[in-house]
Order: structure tokens, then sequence, then C-alpha cells
């Protein structure tokens, strides 16, 4: 079965500088949860100062009626993790990016000062008995220094399949990446890990996602985060909203005879709350 996490809750809220009551968050969260998807990232334990939406993580993984195993919380730093402990999830992402400029610009360090920080945080999740992620930005392009040279991605992806981890999520993060970027990065994957622990994370900048995991998906990976209604991007990549809309991908793969374990219907009709609250048209083309 395709494997599909669900960032619409944290990735597609949280540059959004409106402020969304929880109740509204607490709410779509449920029913993308009733339409049968399994993995939700649904909370965010940075700063609040920097990303103010994020603020009531702690709060709605407290109130959540769901006690779901598959939650997932982004955990950027040592602060964050303790923050993360306290709210009773069980599968903890981290992050980096394959651009030392996107880093800086981030969390403040290059790529090897980040490893370092990250490497023991990483190993004490593990060791705690919980699920670790780790999300790669910037594997294709970066929004500060351009494309990344073939050489410099895969010498980075080479160190950071070294750290402690369950799953690698892949991020095309200004959505620039084709079809055929996705088929010479797969190459090169498929050398340094089991595909069963490979995620990718298209934009969908340039309309190109769906044609991305289409590829992706006939190279043997099975597994994408998307955004329900297509909400988001990265808040650190200019120009760079939309994440792939997990409606067009469930239609996609379901047309294609994929067992996806989520109804269509219903992922359609939960995101109607958010969009209404947030005046907002969806972006979905099977939506439409």
């Amino acid at each position: 079965m395709i494997r599909i996490v669900e960032v619409g809750p944290r990735d597609g809220l949280q540059s959004i500088k409106q402020p969304i009551p929880i109740s509204v968050k607490l709410d779509w969260i449920e029913k993308l949860i009733n339409s049968g998807l399994k993995e939700v990232e649904m909370a965010s334990f940075v700063s609040p100062k920097w990303v103010p939406q994020m603020a009531d993580s702690l709060e709605i993984c407290q109130r959540l009626k769901h006690k779901n195993s598959g939650f997932w919380g982004l955990v950027p730093n040592e602060k964050g993790y303790e923050s993360f402990l306290d709210s009773g999830l069980k599968q903890a992402a981290f992050f980096t990016a394959v651009s030392d400029e996107f880093n800086q610009k981030n969390v403040n360090r290059d790529f090897l000062s980040h490893l370092k920080e990250l490497e023991p945080l990483m190993q004490k999740a593990v060791a705690e008995g919980l699920r670790v992620r780790l999300y790669v930005s910037t594997v294709f392009d970066c929004p500060y220094s351009g494309s990344l040279p073939e050489k410099l991605v895969a010498k980075r992806l080479s160190e950071l399949v070294k750290l402690p981890f369950h799953d690698l999520s892949l991020g095309d993060t200004i959505g620039r990446a084709v079809p055929k970027r996705v088929r010479a990065l797969s190459r090169f994957i498929k050398s340094l890990m089991p595909l069963h622990q490979v995620s990718w994370h298209f934009h969908d900048t340039y309309g190109m996602a769906l044609a991305n995991c289409a590829q992706a998906l006939e190279l043997g990976f099975q597994r994408f985060d998307t955004s329900a209604s297509g909400l988001g991007g990265c808040p650190y990549a200019p120009g760079a909203s939309g994440n792939m809309a997990t409606e067009d991908l469930v239609f996609f793969l379901e047309g294609q005879g994929e067992r996806t374990g989520i109804d269509w219907a219903s992922l359609c009709s939960a995101s109607e709350g958010i969009n209404r609250f947030l005046n907002r048209n969806t972006r979905p083309k099977t939506v439409r």
C-alpha cells in the first residue's frame, strides 16, 4: 500500500499570518484522520517568535480526540525536543538542507555544523524509542544559490544517511524538479539505502509535483508527503508556495489501481472548514 504523510496541519499552516483558532485546526485534523490518513504531521516545536502559527502545537497534541501513533511533530533543536516530549507524540521529525545558504537562513548554521548538532539529538530520540524522520530540503535547487551540483547533493546525502532515522524525506523545496531529475537522483538513492525508508516531498510551484510523483512511483518508491488542499510551502523559500495536494495524489493513485486506504470524497470535504475560514479557494485540480 502507498504511504502518504499528510503535512498540511504543520507545513500547510506554518506560513499563514492570520491567527487560526485551535478549534478550527482540531476540526481539520480530526476530519483528515477520519478520511483514512494514517500519518499526519500536526505540530511544530519551533520558537513561536519565528513561527507564531505553531505556538499552540502542544495544546493541539493534548486536545486531539484521536490518540494516533501516526502523528508527527517537527523538532528544530534541543529545546524543541523537550517540548516534543511533553506532547506525548511518538514520532519526531528533524530537518536540514543540502544547501549551506539555505541552512544559514533557516537555522543559522552551515551544513556540517548542523549535522553535528542533529546527530546526538536524533540518537537520543531513537534510544528513547521514538520513530525518527529526517527532512532534507534543497535536494535539487536552493532558493538562494540556485541549482545544486549533483556531486554536492550525492556527497551530502551520503553523509546524512549515517544518521539514525527510520524515514528520509527528500524535498524539492522550490518545485523546479522534473521527472528527468527525479530519475537521476533516484538512481543514486537506490544505491544508498532501501526504498522503503525514502519519502518524496514535491512542491507544485511549476505544476510538476504530480508528474514527479508518478515518476517516483514508476521507479519503485511508495512514500510521499502531501498537504490537503495544497496548502503551504516553505516559509524560507520565496515563491515556493504550494505543496502537492493530497486530494490530487489520492485521485491519481486510486485511478492507477494503487491502494491508499483513503476515502477520496471524505478527504475532499475535510478541508472545507479551513478553506472557508481562510477565505481561500481550494487548489486541488481534482476538487474544482
